[in-house]
Formats: C-alpha cells, sequence, structure tokens
C-alpha cells in the first residue's frame, strides 16, 4: 500500500493542472499515486510518470469527481489538491504523514492565498475544531490529508452539497470524535481567480446551499462568507 492517494479533480483548466501536479510529484519522503479525476471536456496534458493515473469523471461534477477518486484510491491516507492551487514546499506530504501516524487521523495545513495577478497575497491561518465548525469553514481542502479508512465508517462525500460537501466532511469528522491535527505553516498555495466555485455569481446557489448544510447539522444561520472574506475579517 501506498502512504498516500493524492487526488485532483479537474476540469478544462489544462493551464492551472501542470503546476498542480508537478507540485504533488515533487513532494519527498513519501510513496503516493496521484489520481487526476477528469470531469471536463478539454485534453489533458500528457503526464509520464509511472505514478498518475486519469480517470474519467464523465462530467457528473466535482464532487462525484471526488467520490469517484477515494473509490479508486489505494493509499493509506488520502489527500486532495485542487487542479488550480499548489503545495509550497517538498515536505508537505511528510509533514502531514508524520503527524497522521502518531497525532490524528486527520490533519490540516495553513496557506496563503494568491491572486492570479500576482498583485498580492493573503495569509490564511486558523484552527478548526468542532465547535469553530458550526460558525465558519476555516480549513483549507488542498492543505487537508486523512485516513481513507474514514471513508468506511462516514461515508461517502454528500453530492446534494456541491458547494459545500467539504465543510460537511470536516463537521462529519470532527463531531465523530477525531481531533483535527493543525499544521501551523503556510504549505498550500490557493489561486484566486475568477473561476473559483465560491466566485460572487454563484452567490444564490452558494445561499441555499449554505442552508441546506445548516439543516443537515442543525446549525443556526450562517454568514455566507467563502475563504477570502474570511481571511480578510
Amino acid at each position: 500500500m501506498v502512504d498516500f492517494s493524492v487526488i485532483i479533480p479537474t476540469r478544462n483548466r489544462p493551464q492551472f493542472l501542470v503546476p498542480a501536479v508537478e507540485s504533488v510529484l515533487a513532494q519527498a519522503g513519501v510513496s503516493l499515486e496521484v489520481l487526476i479525476v477528469d470531469d471536463g471536456t478539454v485534453a489533458l496534458p500528457s503526464f509520464k510518470d509511472a505514478r498518475v493515473t486519469i480517470l474519467n469523471n464523465d462530467q457528473r461534477g466535482p464532487v462525484p469527481a471526488r467520490n469517484l477518486g477515494i473509490a479508486s484510491a489505494a493509499g493509506e491516507f488520502i489527500a486532495f489538491l485542487d487542479d488550480d492551487d499548489w503545495w509550497m514546499t517538498g515536505d508537505f506530504l511528510s509533514r502531514s504523514l508524520h503527524d497522521l501516524r502518531s497525532a490524528s487521523d486527520f490533519t490540516f495545513a495553513d496557506g496563503v492565498l494568491m491572486f492570479e495577478d500576482g498583485s498580492s497575497s493573503i495569509p490564511f491561518a486558523f484552527d478548526a475544531d468542532a465547535t469553530s465548525l458550526e460558525t465558519n469553514n476555516s480549513i483549507l481542502i488542498s492543505g487537508v490529508c486523512y485516513a481513507r479508512h474514514l471513508h468506511g465508517t462516514l461515508g461517502q462525500f454528500d453530492e446534494q452539497l456541491p458547494y459545500y460537501w467539504d465543510w460537511d466532511w470536516y463537521l462529519r469528522v470532527a463531531c465523530s470524535g477525531i481531533a483535527l491535527k493543525r499544521l501551523a505553516k503556510p504549505l498550500v498555495a490557493i489561486r484566486v481567480h475568477p473561476g473559483n466555485m465560491s466566485s460572487p455569481d454563484q452567490e444564490k446557489a452558494r445561499r441555499e446551499n449554505l442552508s441546506a448544510l445548516e439543516a443537515k447539522h442543525g446549525l443556526a444561520p450562517l454568514i455566507l462568507k467563502n475563504h477570502l472574506s474570511l481571511a480578510k475579517e
């Protein structure tokens, strides 16, 4: 069994995908496989590394793409990287593996929100636990690693929550009693650009999905935010 299955869902953004994959293949001190889940129609770049596998999601959407990646994973641990993000250091996975083996079945790292035009960047560094997650989603999915066996007890990602499946997952993990171990170092770069799923033109759909998250977990009414607005608070 390999240490990590790194799952990269992608949809028609080959210009972003290449640096994302390169940042994974540059990871040292761990064994890994890279599962690129293609949800688009644009031809993907060719990756010569034998650790890279491409899966076809038949344009079923980003959450089914992640569930397909998990169903195909052989690693002891799961790591996600969005196709427009990248890992900033070659020791992200080895740092995560240390804590996964010694401290918790779930880790998450700090990051940096990087504006696409290079004009500026904003640090993203927050603690998270079962209580804080009832108010804010302060975890970056591209900085998350966790034991694959968690899906055996907690199930797959909720495909009825296309905007907040990740927040739902964190709540399910934390409420099951598993500690969320933070790597308090900026290890993940999050690209801020108009194509982000949390862009303003999707506000109505996001509000409706946030209401569904509130109902599922019995949460008080939540303020509609994204990671950029949270980092600016």
